[in-house]
């Protein structure tokens, strides 16, 4: 069953239960409920009157809570109206008139769902009663237009961009609250269809399937949750106080889509990167052109679940190539917001050409994570926590622990069980949830971390893990390196893969020093007994996010905003401040359509600069004396005004 723009779930299966009692079947014809010709509602709702679409609502509701035999007296009077005295035959007419009407007309115009499998009715009873639909929710006889989302050149991707502008404002149409039923619809979907998709996110990525579910499925699902119960409240229109000096007026803001929404997403968690910010943005109420890595596309994968949720293919579309000049392309045809997740030098070439368009931009480019383990910390904890999120998705995270600083005093202890741990971890890609990590995802990332830990060996730093990789497989071991400095490449570039350098520091002071110490700001841990210095700590730290007494935590909670500082990025998504990351925030000042004239406005005297002085003075003075003053103040510049404009 489609979602409807003008009915609810509720009132469409009070429809259904309705339809079945007038049409219930016969040996040779369909029943209306098996037909699916319900999908088609909106063709006839929209020709209806407010008035009679509400009663029509408020009827369907009250059907889908009453028992079928209810609901069949009720028809069956219906159809006796005439026998029924003035004002009852009158409301009995009108019911038989928009339920049999709508029932009828739906099922006799041959319409059927995209699953129904059996004979139309036309051909069931030999006669062609045609209904033509003019209305936009009508099947289009060709609905998919002739472009080429893989490999686009310019004129497909010009398609893509006009196809997408057309679409934006029929998606506005929708309303928050109705755009939800299509993120309640893709929850589900994605729920029944975890163990399918787990599969596709493997097959692109070799994760570990817990990796996959955890981070991918999870995590999702979290989002999705997250939407329905705040999307409406946060973009609901806003009313804000007004000031003293404007009485009279009102304040508000509107929370409306910025349009067509470029969404270029990394390699990395390819499932969650795609479904968060689509469906955040569309939630707003932009369309959405995607591109997802070409190095795990998922190809097809979104695009099909949306289509199975109802999203027409017009609001999302995905399209497919290599990131450099595709991007390019996209970039040229200026969408009205960028949102990029991937490395800094993507990240630079996309911020300088959205620079020559002014194009907005959402930028996340990685991180350089540091953990921070005081010696009140519970070291047993601490150390397992390390070793999470420094492997977790094989350190393929832009918030993976990438620098391990230990308070001297238990800086050997701390060493040994870490060391102890990692040797533990199990590795492949499995197919029952029972593997640590699985490989590294791309061949060009192996040979990053190749040339980082030879890098390192030829400078003197130790492995005390892993030292048996041969520098080519992607099946890369968890490396715990020691004694690194900071002209090594791992200490200056983000690893992105599960290595973990680990260092000693003394005190307070050096470790803020050192989790301070690169252009990196994107996210922090910090572990302590102490909850005084954590805090302090935590805010010391110049970073978009701090986990304490746990690790890579605050993107496990969609209220909190996720983005980086220094060089890790440009704003934020997730939480309230996402909703804002895809909307254009309106100021509204409402006044009254008078004849009053404002006393700020031409021509300027001498009397009312006086007068103004007054009540500046008056207004933003302190005490309620002051405030008295500028009242009185205030009448007087406004009489002053009056009569300033009779003369006139």
């Amino acid at each position: 069953m489609k979602i409807s723009k003008y009915f609810n779930p509720q009132q469409l299966r009070g429809l259904i239960k309705a339809g079945d009692v007038i049409l219930p079947g016969t040996d040779v014809s369909p029943s209306f409920s098996r037909t699916g010709c319900i999908d088609h509602v909106d063709c006839m709702a929209s020709s209806l009157t407010s008035d009679d679409l509400g009663g029509l609502r408020l009827l369907l509701t009250l059907f889908r809570f009453s028992p079928t035999w209810l609901i069949r007296l009720l028809m069956t009077a219906c159809a006796k109206n005439s026998l029924a005295p003035g004002f009852l035959g009158s409301a009995l007419r009108t019911i038989d008139l928009g339920v049999r009407g709508m029932v009828m007309s739906l099922y006799y115009s041959n319409l059927t769902g995209e699953e129904y499998q059996g004979k139309k009715v036309f051909d069931i009873i030999g006669w062609n009663a045609r209904l033509v639909m003019a209305h936009d929710d009508a099947p289009s006889e060709n609905p998919q237009p002739d472009i080429a989302y893989e490999n686009p050149e310019e004129p497909d991707v010009a398609r893509i961009f006009a196809r997408a502008r057309q679409a934006q404002p029929e998606i506005l149409s929708w309303g928050v609250k109705k755009r939800l039923e299509f993120i309640t619809r893709l929850k589900a979907i994605i729920i029944a269809r975890q163990a399918e998709i787990l599969d596709r996110i493997q097959a692109d990525t070799g994760k570990s399937r817990t990796d996959a579910l955890t981070a991918e499925i999870f995590g999702t699902l979290d989002h999705l949750d997250y939407l329905e119960k705040n999307a409406l409240k946060v973009l609901k229109d806003r009313k804000v106080p007004t000031p003293f000096a404007l009485m009279g007026k009102q304040s508000k803001i509107y929370f409306e889509p910025v349009g067509t929404t470029l969404i270029i997403s990394p390699w990395n968690y390819p499932f969650y990167q795609a479904i968060v910010p689509i469906t955040l943005a569309f939630a707003v109420g932009n369309a959405i052109i995607y591109k997802p890595s070409s190095a795990t596309p998922l190809k097809g994968l979104v695009e099909e679940l949306l289509a199975q949720t109802g999203f027409d293919p017009a609001w999302v579309q995905v399209v497919y190539g290599p990131g450099r000049n595709l991007g390019r392309m996209l970039i040229d045809r200026r969408p009205d917001k960028i949102f990029f997740i991937g490395s800094q030098r993507a990240g630079r070439q996309i911020m300088a050409q959205a620079a020559e368009q002014l194009i907005p931009v959402e930028l996340e480019m990685g991180g350089k994570d540091p953990m921070i383990v005081f010696e009140d910390a519970n070291l047993e904890r601490a150390a397992a926590g390390a070793i999470w999120g420094a492997f977790t998705n094989t350190g393929q995270s832009c918030t993976s622990v990438e620098k391990l600083y230990v308070q001297d005093g238990i800086y050997e202890a701390f060493k040994a069980i870490l060391v102890r741990e990692t040797l533990k971890l199990t590795r492949g890609t499995d197919s029952d949830g029972g593997s640590d990590i699985g490989p590294m995802t791309t061949s060009a990332q192996v040979k990053v971390i190749a040339r980082q830990i030879e890098d390192a060996r030829e400078k003197g730093a130790t492995l005390l893990t892993g030292g048996e990789w041969d520098g080519a497989s992607a099946a890369i071991p968890p490396i715990l390196v020691e004694d690194s400095s900071d002209d090594m490449l791992l200490n200056r570039e983000e690893i992105f893969g599960p290595v973990l350098p680990i260092f000693a520091f003394h005190d307070e002071a050096e470790a803020v020093r050192l989790a301070n110490s690169d252009d990196f700001g994107l996210s922090a841990s910090v572990w302590s007994a102490d909850r005084q210095r954590a805090d302090r700590v935590a805010r010391a730290i110049v970073t978009g996010n701090v986990s304490i007494n746990n690790v890579m935590l605050t993107e496990g909670n969609h209220a909190l905003p996720f983005g980086g500082s220094k060089k890790s990025g440009i704003g934020r998504y997730k939480g309230e401040f996402g909703f804002y990351c895809f909307a254009n925030i309106k100021s509204i000042l409402v006044d009254k359509n008078s004849g009053k004239m404002e006393a700020n406005w031409f021509p300027y005297t001498r009397r009312k600069f006086q007068l103004f002085t007054e009540l500046t003075t008056n207004i933003y003075s302190p005490g309620i004396w002051s405030l008295i003053k500028a009242a009185v103040s205030g009448l007087k510049l406004e009489g002053y005004v009056k009569k300033l404009g009779k003369k006139e």
